[in-house]
């Protein structure tokens, strides 16, 4: 029997075909990066941070890694799988440090300093860098940042490939948080998705005295995979929960072969789960996170109740990004590294995928974007709808009204019929100057945050579901 009011989902077959579609859009930004456009290069870009820099705010500095020695086959990261640790360093030494070094250059040109309050390394795998190139790296870094300055510092972690040794390490760097990369602790599926680390692995690594050196504690959950069932993933909640890091971030599988070919090697031996099999083993993730201790901190993440992310959620300060729910201090997102991508203002931009490209532009003593977007006022209301949705499931209409200077119902009145439709499938609320995703609705929260995208130019309903609903009519006309 199903209890938890998050699993209504599970009884509503009809609503999960209504609503189902080949691509659920995360919104880490908004805009997406479909809409990002090429014209937005390296000038436009210098202009753009020069007039926001005076500003003083909080940044988030995010530094990519794009190198990992093997292939993990759900993964959509950009990166390169090698062994040759020579390129790696031939990235670090020539490419990566040369970026620095133009960032530096325009700051000091410009009189301007980034207020970093936060410093992510994220990959790839970070993890891949020796000690001293490790080092090197903060050495270079210092010249941009004043680490004195800086609250949280995040390193992704594949634990296959550090020791307790190296965990200290990091603490001695100054590093205080460590992301996990676990994705599921089932053997099975740890075959089909090409990544072997058991549960032991996290123990072990994971000590009291290692613990303590660190402030928080994260891991990353994948729902989706190959052979995953919900039995299966109850049992690696538990050992989660045992484990107990300080954050989960459990998010679907985003299944993209027709940009990532690799990934079809997920499904050589048996299908993904369904539409319907992934929210039934989700619910497996929900009710045993919180039979662990943990509270929702947004749509895909999970926290302990002291862990400064309930608390920015219990504050209302909590925001969200690409790297998920975070505590809100640092909006602005400023990165380096090939393929990375930062926000800032009302700027987006995004550096070059290709190796090729970033070094050439480099070379060229040029920011190496590539892409980026300005957003338009319309734009940025929109945004702030969608996060608001993401985190707090709800928007109070006379706060948002007041913040944006609109009238939400006229301002969204082609939306209104869409939103309409929510509320008559039991998954909105609409009343009393209150828009409130229900338990049910929360399943859909992407979807609904879709209504809001004027980009999507897709129907809310899938096209099966209009098909058979059309065959329906048709019976029962012709009877």
């Amino acid at each position: 029997m199903l209890t938890s009011m998050h699993r209504d989902v599970l009884e509503r077959a009809d609503l999960l075909k209504k609503y189902a579609a080949p691509l659920i859009y995360d919104y880490t930004e908004y805009p997406t990066k479909g809409v990002w456009t090429d014209s937005f290069g390296s000038e436009k870009f210098s202009e753009a941070i020069s007039t926001w820099l005076p500003e003083n705010e909080n940044v988030l500095f995010y530094v990519h890694t794009p190198f990992c020695e093997e292939l993990c086959y759900f993964c959509l990261c950009s990166k390169e799988i090698t062994r040759d640790y020579s390129k790696v360093k031939d990235y670090l030494y020539n490419d990566l440090f040369q970026e620095i070094s133009i960032l530096k250059s325009h700051l000091a040109r410009g009189g301007f300093k980034l207020n970093v309050r936060e410093l992510y390394f994220g990959g790839g795998s970070p993890t891949y860098y020796k000690e001293e190139d490790f080092s090197a790296l903060l050495a270079k870094l210092a010249e941009v940042i004043d680490f004195d300055a800086v609250e949280t510092f995040t390193v992704e972690i594949d634990p296959r490939r550090v020791t307790r040794e190296k965990l200290q390490f990091y603490a001695l760097s100054g590093v205080n948080r460590l992301s996990f990369g676990v994705q599921d602790f089932d053997l099975e599926v740890q075959k089909e998705i090409n990544r072997i680390q058991p549960a032991e692995l996290l123990e072990e690594l994971l000590v009291p005295e290692v613990r303590s050196l660190f402030k928080t504690v994260n891991f990353d959950i994948l729902v989706g995979l190959p052979k995953q069932t919900p039995m299966s993933m109850r049992e690696t909640i538990e050992r989660v929960c045992s484990i107990g890091p300080d954050e989960v971030q459990p998010l679907y599988v985003h299944y993209k072969p027709n940009t990532r070919s690799y990934m079809t090697r997920m499904v050589r031996n048996v299908l993904m789960p369904d539409f319907y099999d992934r929210k039934a083993i989700y619910a497996e993730v929900v009710d045993g996170l919180i039979a662990g201790g943990y509270v929702r901190a947004g749509y895909e993440n999970f926290a302990k109740p002291t862990d400064v992310l309930s608390r920015a959620m219990s504050t209302g300060t909590a925001t969200y990004n690409s790297l998920g729910t975070t505590t809100g201090e640092n909006t602005s997102f400023i990165s380096v590294g090939s393929s990375a991508h930062g926000v800032f203002s009302n700027y987006y931009y995004q550096n070059y995928y290709e190796r090729d490209q970033y070094s050439l532009a480099l070379k060229s003593g040029k920011f190496p974007v590539y892409r980026g977007l300005e957003l338009s006022r319309d734009d940025m209301i929109r945004r702030d709808i969608i996060k608001y949705f993401r985190i707090y499931d709800s928007l109070q209409k006379p706060l948002f009204e007041r913040r944006w200077g609109i009238k939400f119902d006229t301002y969204f009145l082609s939306e209104n019929e869409k939103i309409e439709g929510f509320v008559n499938d039991g998954l909105v609320n609409n009343n009393e100057g209150v828009l409130q995703l229900t338990p049910l609705g929360r399943e859909f929260t992407p979807r609904f945050c879709e209504i809001f995208d004027k980009y999507a130019n897709r129907p809310l309903v899938s096209d099966s579901f209009r098909v058979n609903v059309s065959q329906l009519r048709m019976t029962t006309t012709s009877l």
